[in-house]
C-alpha cells in the first residue's frame, strides 16, 4: 500500500493548502516535459504516484477512508516486525543455551551430563536479560516510529545510556576548554575576548555560577548522605 503522505512529502496532519502547495511543487519538479530524455519514463511513473496521492488527499471523504486503511496497514506492519524480532530473540536464546550445553558435554550424552555451574547459569541469565532489553528497545522504537507515521510528536524517553553519553560529551568539552585555556596563544585570545566583550563576560559568569551551584549542591548531597 502506497503511503501518499510520503509521496507528497507532507505530514499526516498537513492542511489542504499545504497538500496543494506540495503537489504543485512536486508536479513542477517531476513533470516529464522538464526532464531529460533518459529520465522521462521514471518521471512519468513518479508523476502518476503524485497525481494519485493528490486525488486521494485533496478529497476529504477519500482522505478519511485512506487514513483508516493506512493506520490498519501500519499496525499490521508493526505487529509483523514485533513478531519477527520476538522470533529472532527466541532463536538467539535457544542457540545460546544449546551452545552452553555443548560446551559442558557431548550432545549425545546430554541426559547424563554434569549440571551447569552457578557461574554458567548466571551467564545464561545475563544473556537472556540482555536479549530481553534489546527486544524491548526495538519494540519501543518501532512503536514510536509508528506513532510518528500517524503524525504524532513523540518525545524520546530519557535513559541512563543517554545520561552517560551526555556526561561524556560534557567531559570532552571541559577537557578541550582546559587545554585551550592553558595553551598560551589561545589563552591570550580568550582573556582578551573575555575582557573586551561585555556580553561574553556576562554569559561566562552566569555559566560559572551555575557550575559552582551544581558543585555545591552535589557536595551538600554527599555530605548529607555520609553524615
Amino acid at each position: 500500500m502506497n503511503n501518499y503522505y510520503e509521496i507528497l512529502e507532507v505530514s499526516k496532519n498537513a492542511s489542504k493548502e499545504v497538500i496543494e502547495k506540495a503537489y504543485r511543487v512536486l508536479a513542477k519538479k517531476y513533470h516529464p516535459d522538464l526532464q531529460k530524455e533518459e529520465n522521462k519514463a521514471k518521471a512519468e511513473q513518479k508523476m502518476k504516484l503524485i497525481n494519485e496521492a493528490y486525488e486521494i488527499l485533496s478529497d476529504e471523504t477519500r482522505k478519511k477512508q485512506y487514513d483508516i486503511k493506512l493506520e490498519e496497514e501500519l499496525k499490521l506492519q508493526m505487529q509483523e516486525e514485533l513478531n519477527r524480532i520476538n522470533s529472532q530473540r527466541v532463536r538467539n536464546q535457544q542457540n545460546s543455551n544449546y551452545e552452553k550445553i555443548q560446551k559442558n558435554s557431548n550432545y549425545n550424552s546430554y541426559q547424563n551430563q554434569d549440571p551447569l555451574t552457578k557461574e554458567e547459569i548466571r551467564n545464561i541469565r545475563r544473556e537472556e536479560e540482555k536479549a530481553q532489553r534489546k527486544y524491548q528497545e526495538q519494540s519501543e522504537r518501532i512503536y514510536r516510529n509508528y506513532l510518528r507515521s500517524l503524525g504524532y510528536h513523540v518525545k524520546e524517553k530519557w535513559s541512563l545510556r543517554k545520561t552517560i553519553k551526555l556526561l561524556e560529551v560534557i567531559g570532552v568539552i571541559i577537557i578541550i576548554c582546559i587545554v585551550l585555556w592553558f595553551f598560551p596563544p589561545t589563552h591570550k585570545i580568550l582573556v582578551e575576548t573575555y575582557e573586551n566583550n561585555k556580553i561574553i563576560r556576562i554569559i561566562i559568569e552566569v555559566i560559572l555560577k551555575i557550575i559552582l551551584g551544581l558543585v555545591q549542591g552535589i557536595g551538600e548531597l554527599f555530605k548529607g548522605i555520609f553524615s
